[in-house]
């Protein structure tokens, strides 16, 4: 925790924030979102993303607009597309990544945020209130289409650690996306792997 104590101003005020869009779910992701979940991996984060479905962009973006750097807009890359926000929180980078889509290694990955919300999704308690966070298996999957050992390495060990509180979500994300059979075989090594 110690780890993200510079980011605990911002994600108190995100949550202050986003209770003016109430049924707008929203997710802490990336660096952040490991490091609340006891992944390792070595450093403080360099800001703060938060992922939501694309029918919550306006409404995210409207509480959030006070300290906004740009308009939610379209981006698109070889490997991903969404709707990205960016504000200044608190001294700290914030990222509103909307409506998230990966295709890489002949998959497809769709981000669903008020799926994960409502079914996989850890809460944590923060200063009294309660922010939910990425599953690990959204974690694994992404940073293995992305090609990062170093960040998918880390994510499996702590999720062999609980299989309990993980498998599921990665077994229900495997079926509701679209994996090329290079992908598959690199997701079976890795969770085959020794802990």
């Amino acid at each position: 925790m110690v780890l993200l104590e510079p980011l605990l101003p911002t994600i108190m005020t995100i949550h202050t924030q986003l209770l003016q869009a109430p049924g707008a779910r929203w997710l802490i992701g990336g660096s952040c979102g490991l490091l609340l979940q006891d992944v390792d991996i070595g450093r403080s984060p360099r800001d703060l993303d938060i992922y939501v479905d694309d029918n919550d962009v306006t409404a995210v973006h409207a509480s959030l607009r006070d300290y906004s750097v740009d308009m939610p807009n379209y981006s698109e890359t070889p490997i991903y597309a969404s709707i990205l926000s960016h504000y200044h929180i608190d001294g700290n980078a914030v990222e509103v990544v909307g409506d998230f889509r990966v295709k890489a290694l002949h998959s497809s990955y769709q981000v669903e945020a008020a799926y994960l919300w409502e079914n996989h999704s850890h809460s944590f308690r923060i200063s009294e209130q309660e922010v939910k966070v990425m599953p690990l298996a959204h974690e694994l999957l992404f940073n293995l289409l992305r090609n990062r050992p170093d960040r998918y390495m880390a994510i499996m060990k702590t999720m062999q650690a609980y299989p309990e509180l993980h498998m599921q979500a990665l077994n229900d994300l495997v079926v509701r996306n679209s994996w090329g059979t290079e992908f598959q075989r690199k997701l079976e090594q890795l969770i085959d792997s020794p802990r």
